[in-house]
C-alpha cells in the first residue's frame, strides 16, 4: 500500500475541536499511516503557544523564579484537551514529571520538547494509535546537524511496514546518548520530511491553517491568487527572498528523492492546496510568486579604476566579515561597486565599517545609509522569458517606483529589484498586477 505521512502544525492541534478535525482527516484515508504533530498552538490571537510557555518556564527556573504561574497554564491546557476528548491517559502523571524536571534544572531542549511529546501522546491515546517517540527516530550529530543516514535507518526500522496509525511528535530528536536536541522553530516540518523520506512515502502532507501557498503576501495584496503547483527550486528561491512559505530545511529530504509535498488546510480539508514537485509542467504564467525583504541598506563604494585592483573586493569582504555583516547581493563596475545588506547587521557597526574601508581601501567615496527593500520574482521561466524584465520595469515605472539596483542571473528562477524602503509595498502590488492582468 502507498503510504502518506501527514504533519499537522500547532494551529491544527490547538484544542479539542481542532484535534477532532485532525482525526477525521487521518481516518478518511488509510494511506495516512504516520502523523507528525506539533505542540498545541494559539487558539486565538491573544492566546499563547505551549512552546512559548515552556520556554518561559525554563527561563524562570534558570533564574530561580517560581514556574508555577506559567506551568499551571500548560497543565490546564492539556488536561482540558484530554477531558474534552474523553481521553483517560496518564497525561497528568507526565505533566508532574515535566514540572519536576524543570524545577530540577532540566535542559531547555528537553523541557521545550515536552510540548510535542505530551500532545502526541494524548492524541495517540484519543486515536487508539501507536505513539513513537521522535528521540528514537531523529539522530543528531550536533546542534545544527542531523545524522540523516542513521535517521533514515531508524525511521525505516521503526515505522516502515507494520499496521495501524503511528503518531510521532515533531520538532526534536536526540543524540546517541539520548540527550534531547531541538530543531529551529518550525522544525516539525523537518521531522515530517525526514520521516516521509525514511519510510519511502509516496506523499508528504503538511497540514496547517492556510489552503496552500499564495502568489504574494496577503497582508500587502488583497486576495492574491493561489499557487496550485510549484517546484522545489522555486520554493527555495521564494524562501530565500523572504517568503514565509515552508521551513527551508524540510525541502531537501524530499527534493533529493523527488518526494512530492502538499500544503493543505486542516480547516478546509477538501481544498487541494499547493503541491511541491521536482518540475512543473502546467502553464502558470511567467511569475510563480513574488516575495521581499524590508529594512536593508544599499551601500556604494567608489574609487577610480577600482576594477584594476584585483584584491579590492576580497579586502572589502574581510572588513564586512570582521563586523559580522553579510552581503545579500552585490555588483561592481569600473569605478564603483554596490552591495545590499541587512540594516540590522550594518547599522550598529556602520561607523566602524566606514572607518576601516577608508583606512584600508582609500575609496573616493562611501555611502552606507540608503534605506531599501528587496522585491523578488520567482518562476521556472524567469531566465528565458523575453521581455519580462521590461514589463516589470514598466509596471514599476508606471507606479512611480525607482529601481535602485537589480540582480538577475545568479539563479535562472528569480530576479531581485532593490527599491526605496518607502515604496516596498507599492512595488509588490505593481509587480503583482503586471503578473496577473
Amino acid at each position: 500500500m502507498n503510504t502518506v505521512v501527514a504533519k499537522f502544525g500547532g494551529s491544527s492541534v490547538a484544542d479539542a475541536a481542532q484535534i477532532r478535525k485532525v482525526a477525521e482527516i487521518l481516518r478518511s484515508d488509510p494511506q495516512r499511516t504516520v502523523a507528525v504533530l506539533s505542540a498545541p498552538g494559539k487558539r486565538s490571537k491573544a492566546d499563547e503557544k505551549i512552546t512559548d510557555m515552556l520556554i518561559g518556564c525554563h527561563a524562570k527556573a534558570s533564574s530561580g523564579e517560581d514556574i508555577a504561574p506559567i506551568f499551571e497554564h500548560v497543565r490546564t491546557r492539556y488536561l482540558e484537551i484530554a477531558d474534552e476528548l474523553g481521553v483517560a491517559s496518564d497525561v497528568g502523571k507526565v505533566l508532574d514529571e515535566v514540572e519536576h524536571t524543570i524545577r530540577n534544572g532540566g535542559s531547555k531542549d528537553y523541557v521545550v520538547s515536552r510540548g510535542e511529546y505530551l500532545g502526541a501522546q494524548l492524541i495517540a491515546s484519543y486515536l487508539n494509535a501507536e505513539f513513537v517517540d521522535a528521540a528514537e527516530l531523529v539522530a543528531f550529530r550536533d546542534a545544527q546537524t542531523v545524522d540523516t543516514e542513521r535517521t533514515y535507518r531508524q525511521v525505516a526500522a521503526r515505522l516502515k511496514g507494520g499496521e495501524g496509525l503511528r503518531i510521532v511528535p515533531g520538532f526534536y530528536g536526540a543524540y546517541a546518548d539520548g540527550q534531547i536536541q531541538l530543531f529551529s522553530r518550525g522544525g516539525s516540518d523537518i521531522t515530517g520530511a525526514l520521516v516521509a523520506r525514511g519510510i519511502g512515502a509516496e506523499l508528504y502532507e503538511n497540514w496547517t491553517d492556510v489552503s496552500g501557498l499564495l502568489m504574494t503576501d496577503p497582508r500587502i495584496v488583497e486576495n492574491p491568487a493561489p499557487i496550485s503547483e510549484i517546484s522545489y527550486r522555486e520554493l527555495r528561491e521564494l524562501a530565500y527572498l523572504g517568503a514565509a512559505v515552508f521551513h527551508e530545511e524540510a525541502i531537501f529530504p524530499c527534493s533529493e528523492v523527488g518526494l512530492p509535498i502538499v500544503i493543505r488546510n486542516t480547516n478546509e480539508p477538501d481544498h487541494p492546496g499547493t503541491k511541491i514537485v521536482t518540475s512543473v509542467e502546467t502553464d502558470r504564467g511567467e511569475i510563480t510568486g513574488i516575495a521581499g525583504r524590508e529594512q536593508y541598506r544599499l551601500a556604494r563604494v567608489e574609487k577610480v579604476l577600482l576594477n584594476k585592483d584585483r584584491s579590492f573586493l576580497a579586502r572589502l569582504d574581510r572588513i564586512l566579515e570582521r563586523y559580522g555583516v553579510g552581503v545579500f547581493q552585490s555588483a561592481s563596475g569600473s569605478d564603483s561597486m554596490a552591495f545590499v545588506t541587512s540594516a540590522a547587521e550594518l547599522d550598529p557597526v556602520a561607523e566602524h565599517v566606514a572607518s576601516d574601508v577608508r583606512k584600508e581601501l582609500a575609496p573616493d567615496s562611501i555611502d552606507l545609509e540608503t534605506e531599501v527593500a528587496l522585491v523578488g520574482i520567482v518562476g521556472g521561466a524567469i531566465s528565458s522569458s523575453v521581455g519580462l524584465g521590461a514589463r516589470v520595469f514598466g509596471a514599476l515605472g508606471a507606479a512611480g517606483i525607482s529601481v535602485l539596483f537589480m540582480v538577475q542571473g545568479y539563479s535562472p528562477y528569480s530576479a531581485v529589484f532593490v527599491v526605496p524602503q518607502s515604496q516596498y509595498k507599492d512595488a509588490i502590488r505593481a509587480i503583482y498586477r503586471s503578473a496577473v492582468e
